[in-house]
């Protein structure tokens, strides 16, 4: 059997402010829509809030392994093979594996979103031991460095091209720079 890597984010956790700030606001609108709406409606809300937020408020646990990746929402699993993807990309939260070979705007429509703790290059490197099956285990915490997610990845794929290795917080200036540049490049090419 092949390596298997595994890593687990619960967002309301690792920011509780946001999750405080987001908890006041959905309490908020549900106490708004049950004293104006009604009880029937009120419920209805916290159900249709409840199912577009759990992502957030529920861990999320990344498996990717031999046959793919398998994404466990709590609520519903979903499985990729990796025959569908064609590269990765890193992003501001996580990295998305795409099943385009090049840029395309439908990367992030289409691709599949691995989120990564927040502050992954701060997390803990852990002991790595192998099972009597040759599996890779982690400790009971199941973390992971971003390295090792990377290094999976490259191992899978070939790394991404330097232009597509711009981080969304990056600042405006440095992206709008560097499409400058490239329009540049291809007048330069064109003459």
């Amino acid at each position: 059997m092949g390596e298997r890597l595994s890593w687990t984010v619960h967002r309301a956790r690792d920011t509780p402010t946001r999750t405080v700030v987001a908890a006041a606001f959905i309490l908020a609108f549900v106490g708004f829509s049950w004293a104006v709406f009604g009880p029937v409606l009120g419920l209805l809300a916290v159900v249709v809030l409840f199912l577009a937020l759990h992502t957030y408020f529920l861990p999320v646990t990344y498996l990717l392994s031999d046959k793919g990746i398998e994404i466990d929402k709590r609520l519903f699993t979903a499985r990729y093979e990796w025959k569908q993807f064609r590269r990765w990309f890193r992003t501001t939260g996580g990295i998305v594996i795409s099943p385009f070979s090049h840029k395309s705007y439908l990367d992030n429509f289409r691709g599949v979103h691995l989120l990564l703790p927040v502050g992954s290059s701060r997390m803990p490197k852990v002991e790595v031991r192998m099972t009597n099956d040759g599996q890779r285990m982690t400790d009971d915490e199941g973390r992971v460095t971003e390295a090792e997610i990377v290094a999976y990845l490259e191992r899978r794929f070939a790394p991404p091209p330097e232009d597509e290795r711009l981080r969304l917080d990056e600042p405006d200036e440095a992206r709008s720079e560097s499409a400058e540049a490239r329009v540049q490049n291809e007048d330069v090419k064109g003459e």
